[in-house]
This record gives C-alpha cells, sequence and structure tokens, in this order.
C-alpha cells in the first residue's frame, strides 16, 4: 500500500563520489513532481518585480 504523505527516496553515491536522488517508485516521482511544480507557482504568484527598472547607474540622473 503507498504512502500517501511521504515520498521515498535516497540519495546514492555513484564510484566517482558524485551523489544523485533516487526515487522509489513511479508514484513517487509524479508526486514530487507535481509537489516541486507547485511551489514554483506559488513562489511565481509572491513574486513581484522592483518598481524601477534595473538599468546601470549610468542612466541614472540624480539631482
Amino acid at each position: 500500500m503507498p504512502n500517501n504523505k511521504y515520498i521515498i527516496m535516497k540519495i546514492v553515491e555513484d564510484k566517482d563520489g558524485e551523489r544523485f536522488l533516487v526515487i522509489e517508485s513511479k508514484e513517487d516521482l509524479e508526486k514530487f513532481k507535481e509537489d516541486v511544480l507547485r511551489r514554483i507557482r506559488e513562489k511565481a504568484k509572491a513574486y513581484k518585480p522592483s518598481m524601477s527598472p534595473n538599468l546601470p547607474n549610468k542612466y541614472y540622473t540624480v539631482f
């Protein structure tokens, strides 16, 4: 029976010392992907661009 609350994953190290994430099942992979996309959308909604343009200082006139 799949556990809906947790995604089963582990970090594995290969012979060269590189580490990577292993997700145990396709269902867990789909849940992980949905969670990541949901958080990206939440951050995009919360993003508020600055009111001033991001121009180099030479374009600003100081009085």
